[in-house]
């Protein structure tokens, strides 16, 4: 069976997105990527490694649900990951149930959605059977 190990996103700013990585989201800061000269990030969560590459080309945005890709984290504490992205003025922080906002000042009891400093969707969940066949 193959595993997902790595991800890489486009970033206007890779600093601003670094700091949302590692601070709103806890991914540890691995390094620059001094190979490829263009200023690259690597971040991990110890499964997973995320590279933030610069971009300065247009960008389409997209609302929830209709961009491109999205992808999704399982914290072990979700009140505390829901205060941390609300306090840290992280864009888009909401909880959906279906496709409809609710209670937006109220901690989710299962999952909720945000999105990153350029626009990436992020399923944020408490919930170790939220996605099927993943064993947390």
């Amino acid at each position: 069976m193959a595993l997902l190990r790595h991800l890489a996103l486009r970033c206007r700013d890779v600093e601003v997105s670094r700091r949302f990585y590692e601070q709103a989201i806890g991914f540890r800061f691995i390094g620059y990527r001094s190979s490829t000269g263009t200023g690259s990030i690597d971040l991990t969560d110890g499964t997973l490694n995320i590279t933030l590459l610069p971009y300065a080309g247009q960008r389409a945005d997209f609302e929830e649900g209709d961009e491109y890709i999205h992808f999704g984290i399982y914290v072990d504490d979700l009140q505390a990951a829901w205060h941390r992205l609300k306090g840290s003025g992280a864009p888009g922080v909401k909880t959906v149930k279906g496709r409809n906002e609710i209670d937006q000042d109220a901690p989710p009891e299962l999952a909720f959605k945000v999105t990153d400093p350029d626009g990436n969707v992020i399923d944020v969940t408490g919930d170790p059977g939220e996605w099927r066949g993943i064993e947390v």
